[in-house]
């Protein structure tokens, strides 16, 4: 199997509206994908599926169980089969030898581990919206628009935005990825709230995906293979 270089991590922001469009999933078929949450709903077919919150996946068990591959932080029960669980750490580290940083975004985690399995090449951030972008002021009973299939699938975080409306909250939790060197992270949202990345439209993203195709399976198994061994086990956290 030829490794990757590129990755497409696919979040849960409005944004990702326009993509869907122009073919977003067609396009996606049997690339490297790291699905977000609930992504697998519309696009089942993710290399990786990565979630945080255990209400997740105690509430959509049935559906997780069916997915290739979940990986995800320590959780209060036991891994199931299809699932690896690698904690969390509290600052970030490229080769996540002492865990994933961080607990409280998926965006981030899954970032952190796209950066440590892809090492060198591109990595493709759809949804990353961080709220809403609309730029649309709603009156108080009216959600805000923050995820791309609101309206037909719902769940507790759709339409909230108070973490994300707080100020420079957005640049402070990518700032460790400025200085990433080997690995290029475009971020497929121009009005997204996140400024540490270049900024792309879907139809530049679209001119830069490689046509590269990946059996899955192979590729599933050569992420196993890559991960830490053994798998870094829960730690305190860091004392500066």
């Amino acid at each position: 199997m030829n490794r990757p270089n590129q990755l497409v991590i696919v979040g849960g922001g409005a944004s990702i509206r326009e993509g869907v469009e122009k073919g977003l999933w067609e396009k996606l078929e049997n690339q490297f994908v790291i699905g977000i949450n609930f992504s697998y709903k519309f696009f089942p077919n993710a290399t990786i599926q990565c979630y945080l919150d255990k209400q997740v996946r105690e509430q959509n068990l049935e559906d997780f169980l069916k997915l290739d591959l979940v990986i995800t932080k320590l959780q209060p029960t036991k891994n199931h089969q299809n699932e690896i669980q690698i904690p969390t750490f509290s600052n970030y580290n490229r080769d996540i030898q002492k865990g994933i940083w961080k607990g409280s975004l998926t965006g981030i985690y899954a970032l952190t581990l796209g950066i440590y399995l892809l090492d060198e090449g591109e990595i493709f951030l759809l949804g990353y919206d961080f709220g809403d972008i609309s730029g649309i002021k709603k009156p108080k009973e009216e959600k805000a628009l923050t995820h791309f299939y609101q309206g037909t699938f719902n769940h507790r975080g759709v339409g909230r935005v108070g973490y994300y409306n707080s100020k420079g909250h957005a640049d402070r939790d990518f700032s460790p990825f400025k200085e990433e060197k080997k690995v290029k992270i475009y971020n497929v949202s121009l009005n997204s709230k996140i400024n540490v990345f270049e900024k792309i439209s879907y139809d530049e993203f679209f001119k830069k995906l490689d046509r590269n195709k990946y059996n899955q399976e192979e590729l599933r198994r050569w992420i196993k293979a890559s991960l830490p061994n053994p798998l870094p086990t829960k730690l305190k956290k860091n004392k500066k």
